[in-house]
């Protein structure tokens, strides 16, 4: 398994609209090659977002940026959201717990 991690900076005052954003771009994450989930954190006192996608190989991580997947997803973010690019990686899941 591979994560891609998205780092970005949420304007003030805009955090609540991330999780209905992401309802809304849900369908379009499912359709992708791979991907097996996501998880969204932002630190309401900061706004520093992090955004932890879960994929089952780095080819589908990598080909969801190349293939313009990602850009789209972007492109549905309202005006004003985030303060500046999103700066995403990827890299191989070493270890996972869960309860």
């Amino acid at each position: 398994m591979h994560a891609s991690v998205t780092v970005a900076q949420v304007s003030p005052g805009r955090i609540d609209d991330i999780a209905p954003l992401y309802e809304r771009l849900a369908p379009m994450l499912r359709e992708a090659r791979g991907w097996l989930g996501v998880y969204v954190v932002v630190d309401r006192s900061t706004g520093n977002g992090h955004l932890l996608g879960l994929w089952e190989s780095e080819e589908d991580a990598v080909a969801f940026e190349t293939s313009g997947a990602f850009q789209r997803v972007l492109s549905g973010y309202p005006p004003g959201l985030l303060t500046g690019p999103p700066q995403r990686s990827v890299g191989e899941v070493v270890f996972h717990a869960s309860r």
